[in-house]
């Protein structure tokens, strides 16, 4: 007959191994990185000085090497703006060596122009009381009144009209009308007319002409000329020339 019973050393051991498990348990877990355990350094001090010292010379090395790529760049782009500097320079010499060869060639337009300024100054002083005398008797051809005819026109005129006096009594005074009116000239007609009423539509006609003022006749009397057969009168007018009938043509233009 087989009997079962736990002897007192098999409790022993289940006790130890409960222990244990209850040690195992209890136990703190692992660090989770290799950083918590203890790091040891075997590399010799002259080894890691020298190399420290090889890390500060690759250091430089890459300054220097930056800093030549760095000076190089602005040394090129200098070089660049010197060549294109130079350029536009030998351009504008090129420019301006052409442009003294026309100033050269043109040199003495100045001095001609000057001359012809002097030369215009003294055309405009020497004909500047021109008168178209064509103009002025077509004008009073057109406007003679019915009856009457001229025989004789002459006209005298200033010199100049550069003021409205010339210095010269008897000239001006030559120049001022009957009615005391001044004037650049004066004009003497010699006319036929079949009357009295003739005469003064003559007169009516000059001085509706805007370049004659002050119209007057200073003689009249019958006519005794066996080439009209002693018919009507011969009469003898002056009127006084306007600056209406200057002509202009000789006047200094703005710029001139």
């Amino acid at each position: 007959m087989v009997s079962f019973h736990r002897s007192a050393s098999s409790e022993t051991e289940n006790e130890a191994v409960e222990a244990a498990e209850a040690q195992t348990v209890a136990a703190p877990p692992l660090p989770a990185s290799a950083a918590a355990y203890p790091r040891v350094n075997l590399m010799p001090e002259a080894v890691a000085a020298e190399a420290r010292v090889h890390r500060a010379k690759m250091s430089l090395v890459a300054a220097v090497v930056a800093s030549i790529a760095v000076v190089g760049g602005l040394y090129a782009m200098a070089y660049g703006s010197v060549n294109s500097a130079q350029d536009e320079l030998d351009a504008a010499t090129a420019q301006s060596a052409v442009l003294n060869a026309e100033l050269t060639k043109y040199a003495d337009v100045p001095k001609v122009q000057a001359q012809l300024t002097s030369t215009r100054a003294q055309v405009a002083q020497a004909l500047g009381a021109d008168v178209r005398w064509s103009i002025l008797l077509n004008n009073l051809s057109l406007t003679m009144p019915t009856g009457t005819s001229l025989v004789s026109f002459q006209g005298a005129i200033k010199n100049t009209v550069s003021s409205s006096s010339t210095g010269n009594a008897a000239t001006d005074s030559q120049f001022t009308s009957v009615l005391g009116h001044p004037g650049i000239g004066t004009i003497q007609y010699t006319g036929e007319a079949l009357g009295y009423p003739q005469v003064a539509a003559f007169l009516d006609s000059q001085a509706k002409q805007n370049s004659l003022m002050d119209s007057y006749v200073n003689s009249i009397a019958a006519n005794t000329d066996s080439a009209s057969g002693g018919k009507g009168y011969a009469f003898k007018s002056v009127a006084t020339v306007t600056d209406k009938a200057l002509s202009h043509r000789y006047d200094l233009k703005a710029g001139s």
